[in-house]
């Protein structure tokens, strides 16, 4: 029997090579193996662990351990760390290049022998990889890692898989040259200009410095016009005159759903936007900061809440705009409680009347801004004592670093933000991320949050692709994909020591607290804070409480 499965392998192998690509039927069923754990008759992959039990479908599927690119990866820390070998096709029929040399360089990490001999093992072919499957013996004839299951896969399902691993990570994704790395950042129209500028100015200077991995990058503006219904032809229309690999960064008010089904239909990289809503996370390659100004009123519908002692009898929103207008619809939303609580009043805000805005509101009643700062700095001016006890300010909307308030405004106004560390370390993260402005002439007033998700943007992306870079140098060259550099990029955000606070303070400067992405997970923050003034003369913010997590 054995022989006969390996002589159909041998066989079907023949034919995948002569058809790699997706869209080959074979290829395809060894897709659905790989990410699904779907056999080709529609049964769900069966894996037995050396525990004793097992496991089915997706739980079985190989992309669950070695990642959707094939690259593998390496859980847990120390002595204790798991190495998950790649299986791209360039790696894994492959000898593999490193060295006992390169091994034993002090710089690198080896923490017992077995990694070392997965390292250095030889290729494999079809009948190896049959008996790796199936026996837990590797090309260099030792057990694989513990928590490798056993597979008894028919020649059929065991011809598909070894067809599909033989094409991934085979050719570069589109948007990848010889002498360049094509990336888009996308403006959609009810972005504020301002703002746009100050984005675009740090990306511009990225592009000019940047050498990921060799290649230049080539920055590709996309400003969207017209209604949202009209984006999806654009992005087309753009992404038809030059491919991109991904799109980074980016701006986007009230309305971002039309980008983000065009990277998930495309499969373009999407690397954390800064975006006011965020209509849907839904997806794979898109990742994204966090939920922008909804997450805000759920983090400050939350505070409210707990906070028994100052109960008001009315909680009264000003707001302008879609975003605001969604904002404070996600705030009802979280408010809906059968407890007696305040009634929440949503009050349009007009540019041309602001002292208006505060006629009806008394001593009573909490006021919460949902404005951008020169808005508020307009309605300050109106009313030199705020006519309530507090006052909350969406920081997304206005940032506390542009707004400069009277101090008897100072005196009872809160900020709601995604930031959640005020101490030491992000003080210094900061002014590092304004020294940097400063020497590349980037200083000038403007929105410094986004000049930071920007960086921190452009930062990531640079790094992970340095990073696969520099793993290129070391074993087989694996062509750039999109999927490569997410997952890398999913491990540079989380570089945290306890949990608390940041190793990596270039990260830091992007404006929010803790960060953490990874399979499956595209928000990378999903709590914040309440924070105040320290004292009326003051524009040095500080911690109300503790972060808070919807």
């Amino acid at each position: 029997m054995r022989r006969r499965a390996r002589a159909l392998l041998t066989l079907a192998t023949a034919l995948a090579a002569a058809s790699p690509a997706l869209g080959d039927p074979l290829v395809d069923a060894g897709r659905r193996i790989y990410e699904d754990g779907l056999l080709p008759g529609g049964d769900r992959l069966v894996a037995m662990r050396p525990e004793g039990f097992t496991l089915e479908g997706r739980f079985a599927a190989c992309g669950t351990c070695h990642r959707p690119s094939g690259m593998g990866s390496i859980e847990g820390v120390g002595t204790e760390a798991i190495l998950v070998p790649p299986v791209a096709g360039p790696v894994l029929f492959a000898d593999a290049l490193y060295t006992n040399a390169f091994l034993d360089d002090s710089h690198h990490f080896i923490p017992h022998e077995t990694w070392r001999r997965a390292m250095t093992r030889p290729a494999y072919d079809e009948s190896i990889l049959d008996e790796a499957l199936r026996t837990g013996i590797n090309s260099a004839g030792d057990p694989m890692a513990a928590p490798m299951p056993l597979y008894e896969l028919e020649p059929q399902a065991l011809a598909a898989l070894t067809a599909f691993l033989r094409q991934l990570g085979s050719e570069p994704d589109p948007g990848v040259e010889a002498d360049a790395l094509h990336v888009a950042t996308v403006v959609t129209p009810d972005a504020n200009p301002d703002d746009a500028a100050a984005m675009l100015g740090v990306l511009r200077f990225w592009a000019r410095t940047a050498r990921s991995a060799g290649r230049p990058w080539r920055l590709h503006e996309w400003r969207l016009a017209g209604p949202p219904e009209s984006w999806a032809g654009q992005l087309e229309t753009r992404y038809g005159e030059q491919a991109v690999f991904a799109l980074l960064s980016g701006l986007g008010a009230a309305e971002w759903g039309p980008v983000h089904e065009f990277c998930e239909a495309r499969n373009v990289a999407c690397v954390l936007p800064s975006v006011d809503v965020l209509g849907s996370a839904d997806g794979h390659f898109s990742m994204y900061y966090a939920e922008g100004v909804t997450l805000e009123a759920q983090i400050l519908a939350k505070h409210l809440q707990r906070e028994e002692s100052a109960s008001p009898s009315r909680i009264v929103h000003l707001y302008s705009g879609d975003s605001a207008r969604l904002a404070v619809k996600a705030f009802d939303d979280a408010w809906k409680n059968p407890d007696g609580l305040p009634e929440s009043l949503a009050v349009r805000y007009h540019l041309t009347a602001p002292g208006a805005a505060l006629r009806d509101v008394n001593d009573a009643d909490t006021l919460v801004l949902w404005l951008d700062a020169d808005a508020i700095a307009q309605l300050a001016a109106e009313s030199a004592s705020p006519p309530v006890r507090q006052v909350y300010v969406s920081a997304l909307l206005a940032s506390p670093e542009d707004l400069d308030l009277p101090a008897e405004w100072k005196r009872v106004t809160q900020f709601v933000t995604l930031f959640d560390d005020f101490g030491m370390q992000a003080e210094i993260a900061r002014l590092r991320l304004e020294r940097w402005l400063e020497q590349n002439g980037l200083g000038a007033p403007a929105n410094r949050r986004l000049q930071a998700d920007a960086y921190a943007a452009a930062y990531l992306f640079d790094e992970s692709i340095a990073a696969i870079g520099r793993q290129q140098s070391r074993r087989p060259a694996v062509p750039l994909t999109r999927e490569h550099v997410l997952e890398v990029l999913e491990d540079r955000v989380a570089k945290y020591d306890d949990g608390t606070k940041f190793i990596d303070t270039e990260i830091h400067v992007a404006w929010y607290g803790r960060m953490s992405l990874g399979p499956g997970q595209r928000i990378a923050v999903r709590g914040g804070s309440i924070a105040r003034y320290a004292s009326p003369e003051s524009r040095r913010l500080v911690a109300v409480g503790g972060r808070i997590v919807p």
